[in-house]
């Protein structure tokens, strides 16, 4: 089965196993690498796809787009577990390698939903001022954590990177 291909995400289990997961418009394809077949489809989007991502622990997969909905795949059992409304459109989604949280660029912020409540923890936005009024806000596109998931990186369609530090709520 070929497609139009928008983004591929790759991971590589501690015990060899190697998942592929490519993105196309009938939906997200999980291949296993050593058949080069595909093991199953994740189909429910009702909008394009915009991004996929694995979890660290290779267990779950997240993919978002033009729907503005988040959905949540077990990898191990090959089902659907769960949506997340991020309320507009999904540029990219990244999970935490230190928390069971994950974060969606959005065409408006970076929502950050725990995915053990079920809920969004927090959002980012953007507060620019030029001139005593608000100017065009930049969209987040690409997200990133750093290795010890204390501060999260996202790039904008300005062409900087913004850098969010994670703070613990008491």
């Amino acid at each position: 089965m070929f497609c139009n291909l928008k983004s591929i995400c790759y991971f590589r289990a501690p015990l060899g196993h190697e998942t592929i997961i490519t993105n196309c418009p009938d939906g997200n394809h999980v291949w296993e690498l050593s058949t080069c077949r595909i093991q199953t489809d994740h189909i429910g989007h009702t909008g394009y796809i915009n991004t996929v991502t694995i979890s660290p622990d290779g267990s779950l997969c997240a993919s978002g787009g033009k729907d503005g909905i988040t959905m949540l795949w077990d990898l191990n059992e090959s089902k659907h577990l769960y949506s997340l409304q991020a309320g507009d459109e999904i540029h990219a989604l990244v999970f935490s390698p230190n928390r069971y949280w994950l974060c969606a660029a959005t065409s408006s912020c970076i929502t950050i939903f725990d995915l053990e409540k079920k809920s969004k923890v927090d959002e980012l936005k953007l507060d620019l001022v030029e001139g005593g009024k608000k100017s065009g806000e930049p969209e987040p596109i690409s997200l990133a954590w750093s290795a010890d998931g204390q501060t999260l990186f996202a790039g904008y369609t300005d062409n900087k990177i913004r850098a969010w530090g994670v703070m613990s709520r008491a």
